[in-house]
């Protein structure tokens, strides 16, 4: 499997080979990531509404949120359902909750099944939400490492705050924070299972180049 630093000192022309000559051609391409800070959440956030329900994907049952047409909330479950909804309920704290498993199912299934790409809507602080933005460049296939994120952003001591930006993503999968691992190799640092990360990784290393 490839990875980020073997890449990086030729990101420009690796752009070019995948489309991603500019911001708006990433966002094209990939997902159009929407940042709100906690506090612009805390004042607006009062009265909108997000509909989560569960469902089945090819890596576990899972928890899915969308605001609009924007997927909010995107976390596996094991057994621990109670704990999962508990957080997400935690995480979008002012908003009017609705339940609705059959849409959860069919977003669940365009998103895993079909690969429609939805625009993600997230709640952060700066430092995090950009460091959610590089997760979003990594190409399907791809492993990074922490180090490797903290040099993207040109802040290399900031490794420590980078993983954990990382460890509190918000939506599972779609953000890939699974495609970063840390400088030994070793599968470290994921909220959702170190096995399911295997997974995914392996996964997406089985089929990059049918995607």
């Amino acid at each position: 499997m490839n990875s980020l630093s073997d890449l990086h000192s030729n990101y420009q022309q690796i752009e070019k080979d995948i489309g991603l000559a500019s911001s708006s051609k990433l966002h094209e391409f990939f997902v159009n990531l929407i940042g709100i800070t906690p506090k612009e959440y805390r004042e607006k956030g009062k009265d909108v509404c997000i509909t989560y329900g569960y469902g089945d994907t090819p890596f576990g049952r899972a928890l899915i949120g969308r605001m609009d047409k924007s997927i909010c909330y995107l976390a596996f479950i094991d057994n621990n359902q109670e704990q999962v909804f508990k957080s997400f309920e935690e995480y979008w704290g002012n908003a009017n909750l609705l339940h609705d498993d059959v849409k959860a199912h069919e977003y669940l299934e365009n998103i895993f099944i079909k690969n429609k790409k939805y625009n993600l809507l997230v709640k952060g602080t700066d430092f995090q939400i950009n460091v959610w933005k590089v997760l979003l460049n990594l190409p399907y296939g791809v492993v990074a490492t922490y180090q490797d994120i903290a040099n993207y952003r040109d802040k290399p001591k900031s490794v420590r705050a980078v993983a954990s930006a990382i460890g509190k993503n918000h939506i599972a999968y779609l953000i890939p924070c699974h495609r970063v691992i840390a400088k030994s190799g070793a599968m470290s640092g994921y909220r959702w299972g170190i096995e399911r990360k295997k997974i995914l990784i392996a996964s997406e290393s089985i089929n990059k180049d049918v995607k």
